[in-house]
């Protein structure tokens, strides 16, 4: 005899690769009910932080859960990005002053503390880190040196190589695209 899985084992499959988080879309979608989320809600079992998105209370806490939460605010294939990528790869020094994540699509919503960019992200250019959907290392250089100076890159570019986050060849790459020589 089988047993069907409850609505509380499913959810949980769903939020574990988001660190306890998850958007209701994708809970109704492994086929638990939105109400029986307002339920679980009410008894504390999650805690809705914005329209949509939820997490687990007692799942433990992990660094950049509120990078986690705003990727999936902004919906499917949101990924951290920029600035805040640099962050969570531990590249530089900047700490950002809001949360950057890209979309590849047309984005309306606006929240206090978050920086929307829209522009494609190919499958080749995301990784996840830390259970965070981000921006490859590579990808992340050259959207930062595009608003930044060619030294900020170079150094950047440098780091990444020292650290073991770009191979060389990588770094040889991103310094031609960003016009600066080897």
């Amino acid at each position: 005899m089988t047993s069907v899985p409850s609505s509380r084992r499913i959810l949980y499959e769903v939020a574990e690769p988001h660190s306890g988080w998850f958007r209701a879309s994708e809970a109704v979608a492994a086929g638990v009910p939105r109400q029986q989320l307002a339920r679980y809600a009410a008894r504390r079992v999650l805690q809705r932080s914005t329209y949509g998105v939820y997490r687990f209370c007692d799942f433990p806490a992990r660094p950049f859960e509120d990078v986690i939460e705003a990727c999936l605010w902004a919906g499917q294939n949101a990924v951290a990005s920029h600035e805040t990528a640099l962050a969570i790869y531990g590249l530089g020094d900047a700490m950002p002053a809001s949360i950057h994540i890209t979309v590849a699509r047309r984005f309306r919503k606006q929240r206090t503390g978050i920086s929307v960019h829209v522009a494609p992200v190919p499958v080749h250019d995301i990784t996840t880190r830390d259970d965070v959907p981000i921006t490859s290392v590579e990808r992340t250089i050259r959207d930062v040196g595009a608003e930044a100076g060619s030294d900020d890159v170079a150094s950047l570019i440098r780091e990444a190589e020292d650290r073991g986050l770009l191979r060389n060849q990588e770094a040889r790459r991103l310094c031609r695209v960003s016009g600066m020589t080897t």
